[in-house]
């Protein structure tokens, strides 16, 4: 009892003693913790299968639960390496003062213990008093009701517990390990082990710039949105690989050549900062790109969900142009050539008047729909093999139809179409499709069809409208989609559609009614809905899930971030503070110190964040791509959150700069 009361107090004592290194790991600790219990108590929260989109605020909580883990994990686990370097002389003087390597695990196992079960108790208290704020603001995202009571997850605060204790149990094993593996005279000579000058590695250089270039232009080039989804992480991997490359040997080169600019160079400041950081190079480009990388993935994450829950309701009236739709499906032409329309269409105003409704803007017609690729000045029917492709969603309508909506009186050869291009694709006077050519007799500035205006739809480039002579062309055109698609082939559809300004209650009841309308008048034919109201539940939930998810996550990101940021500049600072004593002593005065420090932080420490900057700027265009699978095309938008984003992260990244260069500072001179 007494050894282990002894070993008790000579770890707290440790604790308290390095506290400029325990202390922002305790911190780090503790929201890490407090982010995992609130993750896990709105996930075990009764609120959630009520929620709208409960589906997928389930889901998203479940992957923030994964992530959450494991930027806990990378967070303590870099920690924990950096207070085991900066330790290791201490634990050296312990071996030659006569303590063993078993005694040294005690204090190394109890120091673990004590800073674990201070992080998890601060955690979950901090975790318990915010959850309630969270699941509000959760609520509020998701535009539902915010009860009133409080609650505590049992649940949570175990798997918290479970997850933490799962770390530091590993982090004990690799302390151990280490401590094993090390001898007393490497631990008492590690403090003055330096690196040698780094040669310059063209090679590498070259690497980095493939690597780096073959990632920008998969995101730059891609045009198709499944394919920017199907390469992005190709992408991504890319960009860290060429990164990592271009930190490491590209730093060398542009150090070793300040050096050789005399002009530059023999300056004091200048002098002492460029060779500080050429023999330390490897650790610094480590450092450098870990920073980079997760400055990158924390702006992406916040810009991407931000823009997507700012644009849902765009998004929304992009996917359900119509607050109510019906489409039945006709099997073949023929239905189209023969079918007695007018008929239905009375049928179904007189189905909407008496569900209480106005059929003012019930409005009916005969289309059909099926995806095209664009190569060259022509369409192809076979899309599945190309991701290179720009796809096209192509529809057509009657002139008929067209002209009774539109109030028009327009005419067409056999030969002829009218077309909607509100995407602003290059067609000539010509519509080539599969060999067959129509020509273009009119370019519409309007399309009598809600929603035509919007250009782009989900897995496509954009869509295009054409107006046909009559009938018979309809049904020839759905010949020759069938004949190249077979079973997959799209069916003509009637579509009817109405926008009455009713409540999802009154909505439902009127879809139901002409749901029944067309039963009674093609028992055998199906046909598909769609109610704006009823979609809007999932949609909004699903991203209100996402921008809550991104929103802890790029907490998580910022944490990782800001505690890197900071033991990179303590580390350094110890590292250099006998030199710069040693400047003191020959002269050099307080005031070049604090420039010397301020040149050598300012070269390193702002060049993540416009490699940062520049990464973002490249991954702009696939992520505009990505994001038109969620029929969000308000590139403007996005740009803005992006642009909100960086300078909201730069003024933090700003803050964190000062603070740690102070910190650095005080270290080197004393």
């Amino acid at each position: 009892m007494r050894k282990l009361a002894f070993y008790a107090r000579l770890a707290m004592q440790n604790l308290f003693k390095n506290r400029l290194f325990y202390g922002p790991n305790l911190l780090a600790c503790t929201l890490c913790a407090a982010l995992f219990y609130i993750v896990r108590f709105l996930a075990y929260s009764d609120m959630v299968p009520q929620m709208r989109g409960a589906y997928y605020v389930s889901f998203m909580l479940e992957l923030g639960t994964i992530v959450l883990a494991v930027v806990m994990m990378s967070i303590l686990i870099y920690a924990n390496g950096f207070i085991m370097k900066r330790r290791q002389k201490e634990l050296g003087l312990y071996n030659i003062l006569g303590m063993e390597k078993r005694q040294v695990a005690h204090v190394l196992i109890l120091e673990s213990m004590f800073l674990g079960l201070g992080s998890l108790v601060l955690g979950l208290g901090t975790g318990v008093l915010f959850s309630k704020l969270a699941l509000m603001g959760l609520l509020r995202l998701l535009k539902f009701e915010i009860p009133l009571g409080f609650e505590v997850s049992v649940l949570g605060m175990v798997e918290t517990a479970l997850v933490m204790g799962a770390v530091f149990l590993l982090l004990i094993l690799r302390n151990l390990w280490i401590l094993h593996l090390s001898r007393p005279v490497d631990l008492l000579r590690s403090g003055n082990v330096g690196e040698a000058e780094p040669h310059s590695r063209r090679f590498m250089a070259a690497m980095g710039v493939l690597f780096l270039g073959a990632g920008y232009t998969i995101a730059v080039t891609i045009r198709n949105p499944l394919g920017a989804f199907l390469l992005f992480f190709v992408a991504v991997l890319l960009v860290i690989i060429g990164n990592y490359c271009l930190f490491t040997a590209t730093s060398v080169v542009i150090l070793k050549a300040l050096r050789k600019n005399k002009a530059f160079y023999y300056k004091p400041r200048h002098f002492t900062a460029v060779s500080g950081m050429l023999y330390r190079m490897k650790q610094n480009a480590k450092g450098m790109h870990n920073i980079c990388i997760l400055a990158t993935m924390l702006l992406v994450t916040i810009s991407t969900t931000v823009c997507m829950y700012a644009g849902s309701e765009e998004a929304l009236r992009r996917m359900y142009p119509d607050e109510i739709a019906l489409s039945g499906h006709l099997d073949t032409g023929e239905e189209a050539l023969t079918g007695d329309f007018d008929a239905l269409e009375a049928a179904y105003r007189r189905a909407v008047e008496q569900a209480g409704l106005s059929a003012d803007t019930l409005t009916g017609r005969l289309q059909l729909s099926f995806a095209a690729g664009r190569k060259g000045d022509s369409f192809s029917l076979y899309v599945e093999d190309d991701l290179g492709m720009s796809v096209y969603s192509l529809d057509f309508m009657v002139l008929e139809d067209y002209n009774r909506l539109t109030g028009r009186s327009a005419t067409l050869a056999p030969d002829e179409v009218l077309c909607y291009n509100p995407g602003n694709v290059d067609l000539g006077d010509t519509l080539r499709i599969a060999g067959e050519s129509w020509r273009v007799k009119e370019t519409l500035t309007d399309y009598p069809v809600h929603g035509a205006s919007f250009a782009a739809t989900a897995g496509g480039s954009g869509q295009l409208f054409f107006v046909l002579a009559d009938r018979e062309a309809l049904a020839a055109m759905d010949t020759l989609q069938r004949s190249a698609y077979g079973s997959n082939a799209s069916n003509i559809d009637y579509e009817v559609t109405l926008n009455a300004g009713a409540g999802q209650a009154e909505t439902r009841a009127c879809l139901d009614a002409l749901c029944q309308v067309w039963n009674e008048h093609f028992p055998a034919h199906g046909y598909r809905t769609s109610c704006r109201a009823e979609a809007a539940d999932d949609y909004y939930g699903m991203n209100g899930s996402f921008l809550f998810l991104g929103i802890f996550l790029g907490l998580a990101f910022l944490i990782a971030t800001v505690l890197m940021i900071y033991y990179k500049q303590i580390s350094e600072g110890y590292e250099d503070r006998q030199r710069f004593v040693i400047l003191q002593k020959v002269g050099m005065s307080r005031r070049e110190v604090r420039a010397t420090i301020r040149t050598q932080v300012l070269m390193v420490f702002f060049v993540p964040l416009l490699m940062a900057a520049v990464h973002m700027s490249f991954a702009f265009p696939m992520i505009s791509r990505l994001l038109s699978l969620f029929s969000l095309n308000n590139v403007a938008l996005f740009l803005l959150c992006s642009l909100i984003t960086f300078l909201v992260f730069a003024l933090v990244y700003v803050a964190v700069y000062l603070v740690t260069a102070r910190k650095y500072y005080q270290i080197v001179r004393l």
